[in-house]
Formats: structure tokens, C-alpha cells, sequence
């Protein structure tokens, strides 16, 4: 009877141990609370910047690839907004903002590289605002824009 609560011991302290080893892996190798890389930084740094706030039309954060074109679209009623938008990346890093479809605009150009505060402006739209954001060659970013209607 003795080798059988002998061998019984050793069988439930090894896997009490291999139980509490996992466990330490576990928390061991559990992911960091903050954001690890840089572009997590960025989105993190836009979204402080321009937050969403009651009322808000839209607002949407998209992360670019360097040389890429997106558009992005917001369906809103017809009136006057305000469009404030920024940007994060690299040094060197830029985007152009055009809202025209025909391609006629250059443009807003906005740096990226530097801790700026967001740009604004008024424009009327009316019911889908297209904008399209052309990344330049130094990438990737995160960028950020957001719609808030205009009292009248």
C-alpha cells in the first residue's frame, strides 16, 4: 500500500507542477498593456487629437501604406460641415486630401512627421462627402478625419 501512495504523491505533484508552470508561462507571456509598435502609437496619438464627440457627423481612422490612394466616404444630409483632419507617420511622411471627383484640386497637403495640430475647414456637401487621401512616398501613416455639421 505504501509504493501506491508513493507513487500517487509523485504522479499529483508533477502535474501540480506542470499546472503552475503553465500558469507562469502564461502570465509570463501575456501582451503588453500599451501599444507596442509605432503605427498602434499613431492611431492611439489621432484619436486623442480629434476624439469623437456627441453630435459628430462621422468620423474614420484609416492606417496607409507609403505611395498608396484611398477613398473614403462618409453619407451625411445635405448642409454645410466642418472637416478637420490629421495625420501621423515617419519622418518625411505627407498626405494630400482632395475632395474633388474629377481630379481638378491638388489639394490639401498634410504633414504627418510633425506633432500638429489637426487642419479644418468649412465645405457644403451634399448627402456623400468622397474624400481621397494619396499617401506620400515616405509610409506608412495613420490618418484621421472627422465631419461635424454646421449650425445655421
Amino acid at each position: 500500500m505504501t509504493g501506491e501512495r508513493a507513487r500517487g504523491a509523485i504522479l499529483y505533484s508533477t502535474a501540480g507542477a506542470l499546472v503552475a508552470g503553465g500558469a507562469t508561462w502564461w502570465v509570463l507571456a501575456a501582451p503588453p498593456e500599451e501599444p507596442a509598435d509605432q503605427a498602434s502609437r499613431w492611431r492611439a496619438a489621432v484619436e486623442q487629437q480629434l476624439p469623437d464627440v456627441d453630435g459628430q457627423a462621422d468620423a474614420k481612422t484609416a492606417s496607409l501604406a507609403a505611395g498608396s490612394e484611398e477613398t473614403l466616404e462618409s453619407f451625411v444630409d445635405t448642409g454645410s460641415y466642418l472637416v478637420s483632419l490629421v495625420c501621423r507617420g515617419g519622418p518625411d511622411s505627407f498626405v494630400r486630401v482632395s475632395l474633388s471627383r474629377t481630379g481638378n484640386d491638388s489639394g490639401l497637403g498634410v504633414r504627418c512627421s510633425e506633432n500638429l495640430p489637426p487642419d479644418s475647414f468649412e465645405v457644403g456637401l451634399g448627402g456623400v462627402m468622397r474624400m481621397t487621401v494619396m499617401v506620400g512616398d515616405e509610409g506608412p501613416v495613420v490618418f484621421r478625419y472627422s465631419l461635424q455639421r454646421v449650425p445655421r
